[in-house]
């Protein structure tokens, strides 16, 4: 009885708590044209998922990374609260090293995923292939 208890209180818990874990991983690697104009020191990586419209809806920040990089999106990085499974995202990522999320300036790196990618994914894979 206890148990069945137990087990109904932590479905109502998970249900209050938003409908399920946000989750989106995967790896960023680096052109290997790129790999030398990469900056070593004072560097920061954004790993950014937008919605079809444009809006940010999760975003990572990782200081000094070194290649490849492993990331995992969870819900603590939601800019928007719960976003449903069947949104499809756009991933990009943007390395520089004067700190600033989408104010690009000459030097900085870009990346993005080919395709739209859905909450829950592994394995996304994001290239930075491009200096500005």
């Amino acid at each position: 009885m206890i148990g069945k208890l137990a087990l109904a209180l932590a479905c109502l818990l998970a249900a209050a708590c938003g409908r399920g874990e946000f989750r989106l991983s995967g790896t960023v690697t680096i052109a290997s044209a790129l790999q030398r104009k990469a900056p070593r020191d004072n560097a920061v990586m954004f790993i950014i998922a937008r919605n079809r419209g444009g809006v940010p809806v999760a975003m990572q920040r990782i200081v000094n990374p070194q290649f490849p990089v492993k990331f995992i999106l969870r819900s603590e990085d939601l800019i928007m609260p719960e976003v449903p499974t069947d949104t499809p995202l756009d991933i990009e990522v943007e390395m520089n090293t004067h700190g600033r999320l989408g104010q690009p300036q000459r030097g900085d790196l870009e990346g993005r995923h080919p395709s739209l990618v859905f909450p829950g994914e592994r394995r996304v894979h994001i290239v930075v292939d491009r200096q500005l």
